[in-house]
């Protein structure tokens, strides 16, 4: 690169030592030749004839005796100059005055490593110094008009950018920082002004151009700033002259207000002036010849869902930021666990804006992080002050938005405030649905959005192959304050409702080819709309239709509590005449699914349903009335009452039984083979459910998918999967498993999912050979279970956890069972509770714990006046071992008993096999013994797979340990 006009860059090799000064007559330091050069080291020029020390052009303040050792230093860098010379040329009378004096310089130097101590020796200037003439230096050095700014505290989350822009910079000459008010572009500009000083030998400028209210006087006001004499609108030419024989760093910040006139401003200089670096920070690109564009992001914040710990929250950049400015101010404040999700939500709230971050932060002394987390709801935040110090235009974020929104057009703000009627992104077609009327045209329109994009108020998001838009919630809100003043919230949120109703029915975006991976996209908008639809001003048939729309993309996504929310809003909102019985079956059915994966099944939602079949009747509707049937038996299934569920689905078979439909014969099978399993009918029920699967169609499948959430396949491979394992099959029942865990893994409902874990997860604790895959297994269910609120597999995947536990001998996890069976309790799913509250006391009982009365008591209620079902053989085993332990041998006989005779009725082989070696091993005369081993070893015999499974390796080690 080239060097300023008259400077020679020497070194500090070049300096000659003051023997060799001595040598050539004597002279000391203050005798040197050349008295009019002067000496330059990182911002600073030392002016050896006028006993001066400038830094960026301004004076530093040195004494006599402290100027006098720099000199000598500066004179000699590189070399060690010793403390007796220093004392000497100072006149200073010992070492602590030299020290004090060594002191005063190191803090007027400020930053940067200058003067060194040589232990024993002396003292050294380190940094790299270079002579210039007097003159030189003056040009050089020339005040400036406006120094340039502290240095602000170290930027959070912007190494990436501190590391990338210097060499663009520097190769490029000229860039511009584009990005969105308040995203932090000044404090990036201003750190590398800082960064780059000793670059530039301390020729730097920052220039406010937000400062210069009118374009025509934006050269004078460079002109000041550089220290240049001109007339205040025609100064470009002497700014031209003097910047060519410099080199230097110019900083053109917040160049929005006359983007063009600083355009045509930089682009000359960047011709003219072939040593001057040009860093502009704008919200729009200026478009000048030799400019190249930046686009500085909002710092990385934490997603829905992610951040809930501290640790987990301070991973991502805008925490950090919000968490160091708190602490600014309090100086013990951390981040807690119960803080972090808060924290994540507001860094969330505000986009990762650094400005709006440290605004929010800034309240945090006076009201605390949860009052700060429910203030950003309101347009309160938007007036948020910053520090005093802070410039215009970042005061407030209202202030910020307002400097923006001032530069537009009248058709640019027109565009920009309807925009805000998006809750979520939206894609071009949408835009101009919106902004397009009598007076905007549509390609008007789409010039309006493109030309909001350039001015970053409207963020595009090049990596979605759909082309999405969206405006930053803050700016959003400013937005939406203008659509308000201008009269316009009311007709644009009813076009904005009725765009996504039209999208909803049409099955997709216009030009987008896969509209579930995109629909969900929509639902912040859905509910905005609907919202709007059930207001006094609104419309309750959009808001329905919306309802009956969105209905299956909520369920597809898991989102079963705004499901429920959404769907029991309209259901209670809009009247029947409205609705109509066809979308008041729709919206029910939605909204009994969500409930049935969430709390369950009510008494009342049993009741509304009972009147949607009815209706259905009513109508003869035959599909309509198998879709009610499904929602009842489903409801009889998980209370549990099995005989009414066979019931309900026997019924739905004989509605369907002369359709054409294979796929709603196969729903049919599929609730009658559900139904005899938990019958413990395993022979019907396999028979059903695999003429189910093999029966059933895509389409039928996919209908009932986009109804309730919810794939049939998974749970009848899962279903059948068990009754592998009870009929002795174990290798079997984990392939089966495994199958329905991978398709529900490819599919993108959760409650199926769920589903195919759990099952599996039972599966492998039966099995008992792999008690961490077990934890796997429930691991990831609740992984995918909590996050959507889908309470049941909640609660059985931690009681099925606590159960592992106990097995792995911790029989103390109670904690975990009673918190998952409350959960099952409180969804109205009990179809387990029997067997793992059997379980459990087995487990304890047999690791030495004493049950009390009551406990016993409540336990035997589970068997008594109970119909046969799939696990009553093992809940009567699990009973019969606890009455033994407890001394109760008589009544153990007879559970045990109960349970054989049971396990042989149904082909339970699995429980049989259990069973058989629980009444040998308590077998007490020779003959029971010897009868008992008998039946164990028949029962053995009859397995011809899973022999490394827990159940038959103890039963062969009996058979082998014990004699007759």
């Amino acid at each position: 690169m080239n060097e300023p006009s008259g400077v020679n860059r020497g070194s500090a090799n070049d300096t000659n030592t003051l023997d060799d000064l001595r040598e050539d007559g004597g002279r000391g330091p203050s005798d040197s030749p050349d008295p009019d050069r002067a000496f330059a080291f990182g911002a600073f020029t030392l002016q050896r004839s006028r006993r001066r020390l400038e830094r960026d052009g301004a004076t530093v303040p040195l004494g006599d005796k402290a100027f006098e050792i720099l000199r000598a230093l500066v004179e000699h860098a590189g070399q060690i100059v010793s403390k007796v010379e220093l004392l000497r040329q100072a006149s200073i009378a010992n070492d602590d005055s030299l020290r004090f004096h060594i002191a005063a310089l190191r803090k007027a130097l400020g930053e940067g490593r200058y003067i060194a101590n040589v232990a024993g020796q002396g003292y050294s200037f380190v940094a790299p110094v270079s002579r210039l003439l007097i003159e030189a230096a003056v040009e050089r050095r020339r005040p400036l008009a406006r120094p340039l700014p502290a240095r602000l505290r170290p930027l959070i989350g912007r190494n990436d950018v501190l590391k990338a822009l210097p060499p663009q910079l520097l190769e490029h000459r000229f860039v511009t920082i584009v990005g969105p008010g308040g995203v932090g572009k000044t404090s990036v500009a201003l750190t590398l002004a800082h960064d780059l000083a000793s670059r530039f030998d301390g020729d730097v400028c920052f220039f406010d151009v937000g400062s210069v209210f009118n374009s025509e006087f934006l050269e004078g006001g460079l002109a000041a700033a550089l220290g240049i004499p001109g007339q205040p609108s025609d100064a470009a030419p002497g700014i031209v002259t003097v910047l060519r024989r410099r080199r230097m760093l110019l900083i053109l910040d917040g160049c929005e207000p006359g983007v063009d006139a600083v355009a045509s401003l930089a682009e000359t200089l960047f011709q003219e002036a072939p040593d001057v670096h040009i860093l502009a920070t704008s919200r729009e690109a200026l478009r000048a010849d030799g400019e190249h564009v930046h686009r500085l992001f909002p710092l990385g914040y934490p997603t829905v869902g992610a951040g809930a710990t501290a640790a987990e929250a301070l991973e991502f950049p805008a925490v950090q930021l919000f968490v160091e400015r708190v602490a600014s101010s309090l100086h013990d404040f951390t981040l807690a666990d119960e803080e972090a999700p808060l924290v994540s939500g507001i860094c969330r709230k505000l986009d990762g804006l650094a400005l709006a971050i440290e605004l929010a932060a800034g309240r945090v002394d006076s009201f605390g992080v949860r009052e700060v987390a429910r203030q950003l709801e309101s347009q309160f935040a938007l007036l948020w002050p910053a520090r005093r110090t802070a410039i215009a235009r970042h005061q407030t974020l209202n202030a910020t938005l307002g400097w923006s929104h001032q530069l537009l057009s009248l058709r640019e703000q027109t565009a920009f405030r309807r925009l805000s009627v998006f809750a979520g992104g939206f894609n071009l077609q949408m835009a101009t649905a919106v902004i397009a009327d009598e007076e905007i045209s549509e390609a008007e329109a789409i010039e309006l959005v493109g030309s909001l994009v350039s001015k970053s108020l409207v963020q595009f998001n090049r990596e979605d192959c759909h082309g999405i838009y969206r405006l930053l919630d803050m700016t959003r809100s400013y937005a939406f304050d203008r659509l308000t003043e201008a009269n316009e919230a009311g007709p644009i949120a009813e076009r904005h409702a009725r765009l996504i109703r039209r999208i909803l029915e049409n099955g997709g975006l216009s030009g987008t080819d896969d509209f579930t991976s995109r629909a969900v996209d929509l639902l912040d908008d859905v509910s905005s709309a609907i919202e709007w639809s059930l207001s006094p001003e609104g419309d309750p048939e959009i808001g329905a239709a919306l309802a009956v729309g969105s209905a299956p993309v909520w369920l597809q996504t898991g989102l079963l509590v705004e499901c429920k929310y959404w769907m029991a809003r309209v259901l209670n909102a809009v009247g029947p005449t409205v609705l109509g019985p066809a979308r008041e079956l729709a919206l029910q059915s939605a909204l009994a699914s969500a409930e049935t994966f969430t709390e369950g099944f009510t008494k009342e939602s049993f009741k509304n349903w009972q009147r949607c079949y009815a209706t259905a009747i009513a109508l003869g509707d035959v599909l309509e009335q198998v879709t009610c049937l499904v929602v009842l038996w489903a409801h009889r299934i998980r209370s549990p009452d099995y005989p009414d569920a066979l019931e309900l689905a026997r019924t739905a078979e004989n509605l369907v039984l002369a359709s054409p439909d294979r796929g709603v014969r196969a729903l049919a099978d599929w609730m009658v083979g559900i139904s005899n399993h938990h019958l413990g009918r395993l022979e019907t029920a396999k028979l059903h459910l695999e003429r189910s699967l093999a029966g059933d169609t895509l389409e039928a499948r996919q209908a009932m998918m986009a109804q309730f959430g919810y794939d049939r396949r998974i749970p009848s491979i899962g279903a059948l999967a068990n009754l592998h394992w009870l009929e002795g099959r174990p290798d079997a029942a984990l392939e089966f498993g495994a199958t329905a865990v991978s398709e529900a893994r490819r599919s993108p409902y959760p409650v199926p999912l769920c589903e195919a874990l759990t099952w599996q997860a039972l599966t492998v604790h039966l099995r008992g050979d792999d008690p961490d895959q077990v934890d796997a297994l429930l691991d990831e269910a609740l992984a995918h279970a909590r996050p959507h609120f889908i309470e049941s597999y909640v609660g059985l995947s931690l009681a099925l956890k606590g159960l592992n536990e106990a097995l792995r001998g911790d029989p103390t996890r109670a904690d975990l069972v009673s918190e998952g069976l409350d959960l099952l309790s409180k969804s109205h799913y009990e179809v387990f509770h029997p067997l793992i509250l059997t379980e459990f006391a087995r487990v304890r009982a047999q690791a030495g714990v004493r049950l009390d009365s009551d406990e016993i008591a409540e336990l035997l209620q589970l068997d008594i006046g109970v119909p046969e079902n799939w696990n009553s053989a093992e809940v009567r085993r699990n009973l019969g071992e606890v009455l033994l332990r407890q001394g109760d041998a008589g009544k153990a006989a007879q559970l045990f008993a109960a349970s054989a005779d049971g396990a042989e009725r149904q082909g339970a082989l699995g429980w049989g096999l259990r069973t058989a070696l629980s009444i040998a091993r308590s077998a007490t005369g020779q003959a029971s013994r010897r009868q008992s081993k008998d039946r164990l070893a028949a029962l053995l015999q009859r397995f011809t797979e899973g022999l490394d499974t827990a159940d038959l390796q103890a039963a062969r080690l009996f058979l082998a340990d014990s004699v007759y």
